[in-house]
């Protein structure tokens, strides 16, 4: 379902869906602020490095879906931007430079978790797992998209 999310065949409907998208990240965005304003602000019983993360991370995804959103509803009431946008997502050479892109990012992000688990086991071991945890996720999440790729393409 995620995958054929972002489609581009049907390109009116993809923009759409990444609208909805959007709108689902604002969703998530609003009920972290909300958590941090209602739970988190005054509490006093997270420390201030955690309740900044709160803030940072429910404002970055807040604003980013803003922006997302407002993008997606200008690509779909304008028509010669969304024409030179399908375009450009439509480039061969774009698409290539996307893929590899991703592809290196991934496997620099998988080996720089496996070896900082070395450093990891010595200092905590809850730090240990949880990144543990991160690859054997990317691990599922690969092995999944390349089942599902290969009966789809």
């Amino acid at each position: 379902m995620l995958m054929r999310m972002f489609d581009t065949s049907d390109y009116d409907r993809s923009l759409r869906r990444r609208r909805l998208l959007a709108l689902g990240l604002l969703a998530v965005g609003i009920t972290g602020l909300a958590c941090y304003i209602l739970l988190i602000h005054n509490s006093g019983v997270l420390p201030d490095y955690a309740r900044g993360f709160y803030l940072g991370a429910a404002s970055g995804i807040s604003i980013g879906a803003v922006i997302l959103l407002i993008r997606m509803q200008y690509l779909l009431t304008h028509p010669e931007a969304r024409k030179k946008a399908k375009i450009r997502e439509q480039d061969e050479r774009e698409k290539a430079i996307i893929n590899q892109a991703f592809q290196f990012a991934g496997m620099f992000t998988f080996f720089a978790a496996a070896a900082s688990m070395f450093v990891l086991v010595a200092v905590s071991m809850e730090a240990a797992l949880a990144v543990l945890g991160v690859v054997a996720v990317y691990a599922v999440v690969w092995l999944i998209a390349c089942l599902y790729l290969s009966k789809t393409l």
